[in-house]
């Protein structure tokens, strides 16, 4: 058969599989996630929520689960449309006012799942910025990158209480910050629904432009982006929830863990496991392979430990194909070779 005809042979062979398998992709059933049952616990929120505005670039899903014997990937929805579970959940717990609340825009809300021989592990993930609207103006006054990461046996069935759990986290590490409205900063609703806006401009953040990166573990993503860590590098973390800190006999919790910077290499924490990050320009990259050196213990968060003893773990020579990136203008985490 000449290559013509091996041409038309492949062509003919891919559509027989693609009309093949278009029966089971509309049977494919997605995993429906309701917030109904919930509420979020307000004692240390100091503010209420008059708006949702939803920036999502994709606001058909909320990310990749596993399901089954086999973990088999499936897409994970709400139940109901939009941003209506959140909306409703914010007024079961009290957190609605229709008149005086903020406006909130949601940039980026992401769950995920990691299914390893001895743990699964789920991740949810929180961008959210935060307005006061006066006269069709949007006024900016911050942002908040949260994410919380259970662990167990069946962790899709923790998702809903993990999406609760973030946004509240969101919510509390809003309300112990500092925060003032920004006059030079305002923009109208069009603009805000518009996803490829960003506040955030990563040329202009320190973990971008800084030479030199302090030592330390970063509590939250803002401490990442402005090169700040706030717990001392000699510290031992323990995770628990929410992560306590022993520095000496002092003990303290903190809202979430990120990662930390020690000499001068940065790692970041994802699915229980911390990995080196990479800079490329102003872009983070890591390698996701679960592998560790050969002297690494299987599990480094279900104990007591340091970063020096974290950074002695990575084998310099593996190599894998899960690269992800650090999106820098959300917090959130993209793998770019698949799920």
């Amino acid at each position: 058969m000449n290559y013509s005809g091996l041409h038309r042979a492949a062509s003919a062979a891919i559509i027989i599989f693609f009309v093949a398998s278009i029966p089971d992709a509309q049977a494919q059933k997605f995993y429906q996630i309701s917030l109904q049952d919930f509420e979020i616990e307000n004692n240390e929120i100091n503010f209420t929520v008059s708006e949702i505005i939803d920036a999502r670039k994709d606001k058909n899903s909320l990310g990749v689960i596993q399901t089954g014997l086999n973990n088999k990937r499936n897409f994970a929805v709400f139940e109901k449309p939009g941003l209506v579970e959140i909306e409703e959940l914010l007024k079961t717990s009290g957190l609605y006012s229709e008149h005086n609340g903020l406006s909130l825009r949601i940039n980026s809300l992401k769950i995920s799942e990691n299914a390893l021989s001895w743990k699964e592990t789920a991740k949810a993930e929180l961008n959210i910025d935060f307005f006061i609207r006066h006269n069709d103006l949007y006024y900016y006054v911050n942002s908040v990158f949260a994410s919380v990461e259970p662990k167990g046996l069946d962790v899709t069935h923790m998702q809903a209480e993990n999406i609760v759990d973030v946004i509240r986290t969101a919510f509390v590490i809003f309300s112990k910050r500092k925060n003032e409205v920004n006059p030079d900063r305002t923009f109208t609703l069009e603009e805000l629904m518009d996803p490829t806006v960003s506040l955030r401009d990563p040329l202009s953040m320190p973990i971008v432009k800084d030479q030199n990166l302090k030592e330390g573990y970063y509590a939250t993503f803002e401490e990442f982006v402005n090169n700040a860590p706030s717990i001392n590098i000699d510290c031992r973390i323990k995770f628990s929830s929410p992560v306590t800190t022993i520095c000496g006999d002092v003990v303290t919790e903190a809202p979430t863990l990120f990662g930390f910077a020690h000499q001068g290499k940065l790692y970041i924490l994802y699915h229980h496991q911390f990995f080196e990050l990479e800079k490329k320009h102003s872009t983070f990259f890591f390698d996701a392979n679960p592998r560790l050196s050969k002297n690494s213990p299987d599990d480094v968060t279900d104990s007591e430990f340091t970063a020096s003893a974290i950074a002695g773990m990575f084998d310099s020579s593996r190599t894998s194909s899960f690269i992800y990136m650090l999106d820098l203008k959300t917090g959130t985490v993209k793998g770019i070779t698949g799920f």
